[in-house]
């Protein structure tokens, strides 16, 4: 018995000394996500698939190969023929020209991949930020609200307040409660979004979120607009695809020039082996037009692909300048609220429930400085939540984030964090 009694009394201070679980970052979700998302690996095997498609294109192509036996007299002249084309005409070197352009273009495509991920991560984590500290603010709100609604309620059976003031706090118990329903789903939602983007199951939990905080880091627009300018693979993408159109152009000239082919001939195989070796000269000198406008096709695609790349340009330099007007307006806004108005609109709300716990202030004065603290809290989370998203943006439009962090696919098909 004592030994129970003693174990019930250690129980309590076995669970406070408990190690509390880490918090869960916005970088924790990002290596996640980086871990487990699908598009990423999607992303990593075309890049994959890519490079098999330079070593495809370095190789000579195969040689042709004919065997015709003779099944009555004079039915071949000869039985076998092997041709290997030597590719001396530059269209090997062309063609693994145009595969190392799609590489590039693979990569830088999956570059925009990573970053679009890693933004979007951000974001949802963020937002899930924002939706628990709302549902934290109507839990709070809603526990004021029933305290209230009590404290009515004795004092109109004192006597000291009318009776249609508990049919007012009555009525903002209510109200309370539907913004805290509403504030639960809101987590919910953005739970299953977060953890959609980590791979996870929608309803997965996550580790303590930090508290939301704030910092201002100035950021120099000339030096970020030529940061942005050298780093975003938007622009590689494009290049890479002009230079694999100057390619496919240099190709089907080298198919135009003469080839050499060594030749192993037989001509019969199937009556003694009669054979000899010879050389295959292929002179494709003449084009009705096929070849011709199939150069000035990927020489006029190339000049687009220049347009496409112009145009990525400047639309990295506006998404640039958004993010940084959007990051500098947030800044202030958050500031703004650190000067004062949260702890001025504290004081209010704390000396208009001490009114009213006394009898000194109205309900309808105590419910006004609620909702201007609700307001207020709700402004403040919302512009600390949305700066954190606008330094996500900006991070995404000077493409800040390191290539490296691509997963490095394995032998086995899957892929792994490097």
């Amino acid at each position: 018995m004592r030994r129970i009694i003693g174990i019930l009394l250690l129980a309590p201070a076995a669970a406070l000394a408990a190690p509390q679980p880490p918090a869960f970052t916005a970088d924790d979700a990002v290596k996640l996500a980086i871990r487990q998302n699908p598009r990423l690996s999607a992303a990593v095997r075309d890049v994959n698939a890519a490079g098999l498609g330079v070593r495809s294109a370095r190789a000579l192509v195969n040689p042709d190969l004919v065997f015709a036996p003779a099944i009555t007299r004079g039915g071949s002249d000869e039985e076998f023929i092997a041709q290997q084309r030597l590719e001396l005409n530059g269209t090997r070197s062309a063609r693994t020209g145009v595969a190392n352009a799609q590489l590039r273009r693979t990569q830088a495509e999956a570059v925009v991949a990573l970053r679009d991920l890693v933004f979007e991560t951000r974001s949802a984590y963020h937002e899930l930020a924002r939706a628990q500290e709302l549902r934290s603010l109507a839990q709070d709100l809603l526990k004021s609200a029933e305290e209230f609604d009590r404290i009515t309620g004795r004092q109109v059976e004192l006597g000291t307040r009318p009776g249609i003031e508990q049919t007012q706090t009555g009525i903002e118990v209510t109200r309370a409660r539907q913004q805290t329903a509403l504030a639960e789903s809101r987590v919910a939602t953005a739970l299953a979004a977060l953890n959609t983007l980590l791979g996870r199951a929608p309803t997965e939990a996550v580790g303590p979120l930090p508290a939301l905080a704030f910092t201002a880091e100035p950021v120099e627009r000339e030096a970020a607009l030529q940061t942005a300018l050298a780093a975003r693979a938007e622009i590689t993408a494009q290049e890479a695809g002009r230079e694999a159109f100057q390619q496919e152009a240099r190709l089907a000239r080298a198919e135009g020039r003469p080839d050499i082919a060594p030749q192993f001939r037989a001509e019969s195989v199937t009556r003694g082996f009669q054979s000899g070796i010879g050389v295959a000269i292929t002179l494709p000198l003449l084009d009705h037009g096929g070849r011709r406008n199939r150069i000035r096709q990927a020489e006029e695609l190339a000049r687009a692909q220049a347009d496409r790349a112009e145009a990525a340009r400047s639309q990295v330099r506006q998404e640039v300048e958004s993010a940084l007007a959007r990051l500098q307006a947030l800044e202030a806004v958050a500031k703004g609220y650190q000067q004062g108005v949260l702890e001025q609109t504290r004081r209010l709300l704390d000396a208009s429930r001490t009114g009213f716990r006394t009898g000194a202030t109205s309900i309808v004065a105590l419910l006004e400085a609620q909702r201007t603290y609700r307001s207020v809290l709700t402004e403040y989370t919302n512009a600390l939540v949305d700066h954190s998203i606008a330094r996500a943006e900006l991070e995404r439009a000077l493409g800040s984030v390191p290539a490296d962090l691509l997963p490095a696919p394995t032998s086995g098909g899957r892929t792994t964090t490097r």
